[in-house]
């Protein structure tokens, strides 16, 4: 038997029930892989169920407001993903009769749609023979061949992508493709792989020279950057102060509780901390508040950054509120909260004013 079958009659024994497994709809399949960029299997699952609950077809998608659109994605992150879903939907309503395109090139066209996820949607939805690479399938292949090329170069992804190809047995696509990524997600996994189980640790080299854990190679990683940013909660009447960032901004279409970075690789104090957020308060609303209370502070982290969000609460008089910005913007009691997405982080702030 050969890396292949050995591979495939695992996967047929093993796969995870995933739901979009059931029937292989182009329309799961696309939108299961756009939510699992970046995000695992268990994160996604009960956005996925929310998500075809309440927009089961490419046309309910088209139809759809976007503030709908969002709120679902809400929590996910990286909401650009699904804006173009949204997008993706309306463009193929219009050009597909809203039937999701069989044609590799068509499928690669849509708004948001790489390499990787155009050949996982040919190969699971479509079964044709397109590679897929992510990073469960870089370290499968790394491993298996000992391939000692840095991931992180760009011109040595080309060598993963010609081989993985080369790998795929004609009329298998489908569950091939799946069965090194579930291969990657359960058994050859970054930190303590199973090898001892592994239905092809035979064929794997890493594993021969007892070094599985040396790849896949990588460059030096960047240094994370320390970011302190403050969060204000203004309250009127029962009523909370939020805006909408524009389109074109990072996390554009979201709402949120005015914001501002203080500092960069630099640490300050709570009464820093303090001073800083009242005097982007006066700038930023033409106000003066002398009053401030910590609400707590928030986590988050993003591309080669670590953030410390702190929160602070501040009463408004009825005085009419003056923003230099002219973001669209409401004032919303802790009931109407569900009605607008927010970010992950802007969640966790619409949680703690409940404590109020």
């Amino acid at each position: 038997m050969n890396l292949q079958t050995n591979l495939l009659n695992w996967f047929q024994k093993n796969q995870r029930p995933l739901p979009w497994r059931k029937a292989y709809r182009p329309y799961e399949v696309w939108v299961s892989e756009i939510m699992l960029q970046q995000t695992q299997v268990e994160t996604v699952l009960p956005y996925f169920k929310r998500w075809m609950e309440a927009l089961p077809t490419i046309e309910s998608l088209a139809q759809a407001d976007e503030k709908k659109v969002l709120k679902l994605w809400e929590g996910l992150g990286y909401y650009s993903r699904a804006r173009n879903l949204h997008e993706s939907a309306k463009f193929i309503v219009d050009k597909f009769d809203g039937q999701f395109p069989d044609d590799f090139e068509d499928i690669f066209s849509l708004k948001g749609i790489g390499r990787y996820s155009a050949g996982a949607i040919a190969s699971i939805a479509f079964n044709q023979e397109q590679p897929i690479v992510d990073g469960n399938v870089f370290r499968v292949l790394s491993r298996i061949y000992a391939i000692k090329k840095s991931i992180d170069d760009p011109k040595n992804r080309e060598i993963f992508w010609r081989l993985q190809k080369s790998l795929i047995p004609k009329g298998e696509a489908r569950h091939f493709n799946q069965a090194l990524m579930e291969l990657g997600a359960l058994i050859c996994t970054k930190e303590n792989p199973k090898c001892l189980i592994c239905p092809v640790q035979k064929f794997c080299k890493a594993f021969k020279e007892g070094n599985v854990e040396n790849y896949p190679v990588r460059s030096a990683r960047k240094k994370m950057v320390k970011i302190q940013a403050t969060a204000l909660v203004l309250g009127k009447n029962g009523k909370y102060f939020i805006h909408k960032r524009p389109l074109g901004k990072i996390m554009g279409g979201l709402w949120e509780f005015p914001e501002w970075k203080l500092s960069r690789d630099r640490k300050f104090s709570a009464s820093q901390i303090q001073q800083k957020t009242l005097k982007h308060i006066q700038d930023d609303f033409d106000m003066k508040i002398e009053d401030l209370k910590n609400l707590g502070t928030i986590k988050r982290n993003y591309t080669h950054h670590n953030e410390s969000l702190h929160v602070f609460y501040a009463k408004f008089d009825d005085r009419d509120l003056h923003h230099k910005n002219d973001w669209p913007s409401a004032w919303a009691n802790k009931s109407d909260f569900k009605k607008y997405p927010f970010s992950s982080a802007h969640s966790k702030i619409a949680a703690l004013v409940s404590t109020l």
